[in-house]
Formats: structure tokens, C-alpha cells, sequence
């Protein structure tokens, strides 16, 4: 019978119970025998063994060997199992397609990029559903695992995340009915790709407080604190790409002037001087003159970002998004301007890159759903 006065029901500790047990061998995946969960968990062995007895029927963990025995039977070792269930994430670009897949302990269990040019059509929708089967079939990866698939794309979501309201470096400028999604067989959801790629960043990181700031065709970013992510009010927070940092300066996307967006998107070092990225950090190692001048001016702008970012949130920044893969060769030059623009004295270095550069986002939009499930376990 449920108890009153706030306490919880006998269903209710159970559970409690089972999702302290699942959330440890998950989130510290290093094998432990059922003393070492009990004394971890401060749990008493009758009620970690009835847990452990659920959550091995239910197929999310095993038994994965033995260690030293002290006298007697050796004691097995306890692990959860990786790919028991797991989430695809995909990123939406102008030109490409991104996929991953993702397991339980948040391991990369593939990866693939498709070439295919956005269009705000029911063809981009059926193509996009296809390669998602495609890609389920060439890796072998269990439908019948798959908790969902998070889609990823630069633009504002509605707060159901399930409508595109606009995303100005796609071409969507109103509402967008599900006909981008509506064939995905699977649950699923769109979301912004900054807060993605702040969301598999920072589940990384040991979730402390961290803002994120995606540098890619668009720039925009993701605020995570106190172990939740801050999405303000109509959904909108961390747009930093549209913070000004020069007044009256460069037309913007969004219709202002002097946005971060107008001097550091990667649009910035490749379609103004008519190359590709890559091609424009092929001719900076080259020592181009122009290349180099334009870099400067945007590890300028960049660090007067970061700088700003830092001063309102007091915390670690993280730069990700496609150009943060060419950043950490320039970390001395851009910490040397953080310095110079930090009131503080001696304030240690709050600047950090991605981790997984240009994954990252697809990566976030899958941890949405691994986080879930373990929440409900």
C-alpha cells in the first residue's frame, strides 16, 4: 500500500532502488561483485541481489567474470551490458547528412556521413528515412534495441521538439510540418544542433557547469548548469552567434549587424574567399598572406566571444561545431588574447575544444535518449 505524508510507496522504493543499482554500473561501468555494490550503494545484499536479479531479466546486465576469491567460491563481477538498447543521432547540414549510433555507456557503435543537400521537401524526407535504414542495416544495429533517433539541425525547435518554427542557414523561415521526419519509423525528435553538441559535450565532462559555443555554417551554443540545461523561457538561450560584437558592422543572417555569426562562422574562412574550409587552413599552413590576415581578425572576434560568454556565466567554455577541429594548434595564441581581455589577474584558463569535433552534435542528439531511458530504469 502507497504511504502517505511524501514518503515513498514500496513500488515506488523499488524502483528507486533498481535505477541506483542500474545508474552506477552504467555511469561507472567498471565491473563490481555484489559486495562492492552494496557497500557503494549502501544497500543491503538481500535488496541488491532481488535488483540485480530484475535488471539481469530484463537484459541490461551480466555477469562478466570473476575476481580473487578470499576463501570460497570466487565472486562474479557485475558489468552492464553496452549495446543492451542504444540511439541514433543525426545531424542536418546544408550539404551532408550525419548518423551515429550510440550505446548505453555512450561508445560509438558507427558512424557515417551522406552527401545530400538540404531541401525543405518530402523527397528530403524520404531520402533521409532511407539512409537511416541503410545505415541500421549496414551495421548490423537492432531495431528492435533502438530507443529513438534525435535529429540535430541549426535552427529554433518549437518546445515539443517536433516542429522546425525557423532555421535561417537552411532556408526554413516558418513553421515546418513533419514531412522532414514524418517517414522515421521510430520515435523520434528534432532539436537545435548547438544544444546537442552542448549536450554530448558536457555528458562527457562530469557535468559540471559548462557554456558551449558551436562554430559551423551557423554559430550558436548551449548553456548547462547545475546538472540541467538551460533553455530560457521560449527555448532561445545560448544564441550566441547573434550576440554583437561590432555595432554596425557586417550584415548577419538574421537581419542585424555585427553579429558573432557574421565573423566567426565557417563560412567566414571559405565561402567569402570562394574556398572550402579545408581548403582555406591548407593554404594558412601554406603561409598565404591572406589566409593569415583573415585568421587573425577571426581569432580576434573569436576570443572577444569567448571572453564575453566567460564574464557572464563564470564558467568553463567549451568551442565545438566543424572549425573547432582546426582550433587547438592556435590554443596559445587564442589563450594569449583571452588574457589580454580577462579583468580578473591570474584567472586560470576557462577555454576548452570538443572533444569530438564534428560529431558532437549528432552525438548529443543521441544522448537524449540513453539519458532518458537510464532515468526510468
Amino acid at each position: 500500500m502507497e504511504q502517505t505524508g511524501g514518503t515513498l510507496s514500496t513500488m515506488e522504493m523499488r524502483k528507486k532502488n533498481r535505477n541506483r543499482v542500474y545508474h552506477l554500473l552504467v555511469t561507472q561501468p567498471q565491473p563490481r561483485t555484489r559486495q562492492e555494490l552494496a557497500k557503494e550503494l549502501g544497500m543491503s545484499l538481500p535488496t541488491l541481489t532481488q535488483n540485480i536479479k530484475e535488471l539481469s531479466e530484463m537484459g541490461l546486465i551480466a555477469a562478466t567474470g570473476t575476481t580473487d576469491s578470499t576463501g570460497g567460491r570466487r565472486p562474479r563481477l557485475i558489468s552492464a551490458v553496452p549495446d543492451a538498447r542504444f540511439a541514433v543521432g543525426v545531424e542536418l547540414t546544408r550539404r551532408h547528412i550525419r548518423l551515429i549510433a550510440v550505446d548505453l555507456l555512450r561508445n560509438e557503435l558507427a558512424y557515417r556521413k551522406y552527401k545530400r543537400l538540404f531541401e525543405n521537401s518530402e523527397a528530403y524526407g524520404r531520402d533521409l528515412a532511407e539512409y537511416l535504414e541503410e545505415f541500421l542495416t549496414e551495421h548490423n544495429l537492432d531495431r528492435e534495441r533502438l530507443l529513438g533517433v534525435g535529429i540535430a539541425l541549426p535552427g529554433i525547435i518549437s518546445p515539443e521538439r517536433n516542429t522546425i518554427k525557423y532555421a535561417t542557414t537552411l532556408g526554413i523561415l516558418s513553421d515546418t510540418p513533419e514531412h522532414i521526419t514524418g517517414d522515421i519509423p521510430y520515435p523520434h525528435t528534432v532539436d537545435n544542433d548547438a544544444t546537442c553538441g552542448g549536450l554530448g559535450e558536457w555528458d562527457q565532462d562530469d557535468q559540471e557547469n559548462m557554456a558551449y559555443l558551436s562554430l559551423g555554417y551557423g554559430v550558436g551554443g548551449a548553456i548547462l548548469m547545475q546538472h540541467c540545461l538551460y533553455e530560457g523561457t521560449e527555448r532561445r538561450a545560448a544564441e550566441f552567434g547573434h550576440m554583437c560584437i561590432h555595432p554596425g558592422g557586417k550584415q548577419c543572417t538574421c537581419g542585424k549587424q555585427g553579429c558573432l555569426e557574421a565573423y566567426c562562422s565557417s563560412a567566414c574562412l571559405s565561402e567569402e574567399l570562394g574556398i572550402s574550409v579545408e581548403e582555406f587552413f591548407w593554404r594558412l599552413e601554406q603561409g598565404n598572406p591572406s589566409c593569415r590576415a583573415r585568421w587573425e581578425e577571426y581569432l580576434d572576434d573569436l576570443a572577444l566571444a569567448v571572453s564575453n560568454i566567460h564574464l557572464m556565466l563564470d564558467c568553463k567554455v567549451v568551442v565545438g561545431g566543424p572549425v573547432s577541429q582546426y582550433l587547438p594548434i592556435y590554443e596559445q595564441t587564442l589563450s594569449e588574447r583571452l588574457r589580454k581581455l580577462t579583468p580578473v589577474q591570474n584567472e586560470k584558463s576557462y577555454l576548452a575544444f570538443a572533444s569530438k569535433q564534428s560529431r558532437t552534435n549528432s552525438f548529443g542528439a543521441a544522448i537524449r535518449y540513453i539519458r532518458q531511458f537510464i532515468e526510468q530504469i
